[in-house]
């Protein structure tokens, strides 16, 4: 019996690593990101199911929320591969397993080359890697010619919320927009994210981004644009962005991002 048992694991085993090595064909994603990445590496095809905030091209049976996973439809689609975020919490994780279901986690990354690496992984894990390599070579050219045109250590502020007032912090892969900028991230040595508008007006930003916050954006930049003697003020240089681009971490949407902030400090 003992050996009957062994033996089963060993053709499981086996039957497992087979699986891992193959591409997959039945992609779930958890994250808006990883839905991107997919769509980026000519993938999309393959995705069976995502959440309700991923943007596809086609339909694709929405089997989560930003947080809740549906995991009897999951496992209904029959998937040989759900991709899935920080987000996703672990209990959840732990249940897609337990029906046998490959689950990869991609933590969010805290540099562009952490953007870099996790598309990559993606990849190889979809039998795409010629493509990733296209992708990130023509992202790397973009990042190359933004650098050249450095802003020579212009004080930057961005900034992700509002109440409370949030700044993008250093060892996160936004902070990697400002330093391939060649610009000073006013946050630096901070390890909270969390800022006063006085510590702002006090540290006087050349430049403020303020990431789009729904209709709150337009009265942000309105408020900002009060304080006549701030910097940014003076050289017209509060500028909105959107968070569909700025806070999606993929190579082509960090490229485009940093265009968008390389042009505004010219």
């Amino acid at each position: 019996m003992l050996k009957r048992l062994l033996l089963l694991g060993f053709v499981l085993s086996f039957g497992c690593a087979m699986l891992l090595a193959a591409p997959a064909k039945r992609i779930i994603s958890l994250s808006p990101s990883l839905t991107k990445n997919l769509q980026y590496l000519g993938d999309e095809q393959e995705l069976v199911g995502c959440t309700s905030y991923c943007k596809t091209t086609r339909k694709v049976n929405v089997v989560a929320t930003a947080v809740k996973v549906n995991v009897e439809k999951v496992v209904s689609l029959k998937p040989d591969l759900v991709v899935a975020s920080s987000m996703t919490p672990p209990e959840t994780v732990a249940q897609l397993k337990k029906f046998g279901i490959q689950v990869v986690m991609f933590p969010m990354p805290k540099s562009y080359a952490e953007i870099c690496a996790q598309f990559r992984q993606l990849s190889r894990l979809v039998g795409r890697e010629a493509v990733a390599d296209k992708v990130l070579q023509s992202v790397q050219q973009r990042i190359d010619r933004v650098k050249a045109r450095k802003a020579d250590g212009r004080k930057i502020f961005i900034q992700l919320g509002v109440d409370p007032l949030f700044a993008v912090i250093p060892n996160t892969f936004l902070n990697d927009y400002i330093s391939l900028a060649g610009g000073r991230n006013i946050a630096e040595g901070m390890t909270s994210g969390s800022i006063t508008r006085e510590a702002v007006l006090l540290k006087n930003p050349s430049v403020i981004f303020i990431v789009t916050m729904g209709n709150i954006d337009r009265e942000e930049k309105q408020r900002w644009e009060k304080f006549s003697n701030l910097e940014a003020v003076r050289k017209k240089k509060v500028i909105v962005i959107d968070s569909n681009m700025a806070c999606v971490p993929t190579p082509v949407t960090f490229a485009e991002t940093l265009e968008v902030m390389m042009k505004a400090l010219r």
